[in-house]
């Protein structure tokens, strides 16, 4: 992972370390939970990784992982975006990166919004193995929010 350091200015300034994954591999091993994102200004959202699984949605038997991000805020609303990998692997060493998604959704304060990945027009995974969630993300308006880690427990999904 490369780190990149952002400074804004305007109303109120930040700053965010940036974690920007390149390699097909991941090796990062954060703790599984939730984590918050949070924005200079009065806007905090919590974002939870769910267990890989597969789709009861979808009859090809898919398997992927949900996020849910709730968001309390003085804003009406809070844009956030979400990046996700589904890895296969064990939960310790490189696992390689199955799938990725990237979405970005308007979160009204005090509600719930999901994100999935896989995309249902991306690349969809079937096969039984131990599979890890992965995410990152940020606020992206009304303020910047500051970007994070968090992970989802390994499992076998059959």
């Amino acid at each position: 992972m490369k780190r990149r350091t952002i400074t804004a200015l305007g109303a109120v300034g930040f700053t965010a370390t940036v974690l920007i994954s390149t390699p097909a591999v991941a090796t990062e091993s954060p703790q599984p939970g939730s984590f918050k994102i949070s924005a200079a200004g009065g806007a905090s959202c919590i974002a939870t990784p769910q267990n890989p699984h597969r789709s009861s949605g979808q009859p090809d038997g898919r398997i992927l992982f949900k996020t849910r991000v709730t968001c309390q805020s003085t804003y009406p609303s809070v844009t956030v975006h979400i990046n996700g990998r589904l890895e296969m692997g064990p939960r310790m060493g490189p696992r390689p990166v199955m799938a990725t998604s990237s979405q970005t959704q308007v979160i009204k304060s005090g509600k719930t919004a999901t994100f999935y990945t896989p995309l249902e027009g991306g690349k969809q995974v079937r096969k039984a193995g131990s599979y890890t969630g992965v995410i990152n993300g940020q606020i992206t308006a009304p303020t910047p929010g500051n970007i994070d880690t968090g992970i989802s427990q390994t499992v076998y999904v059959k």
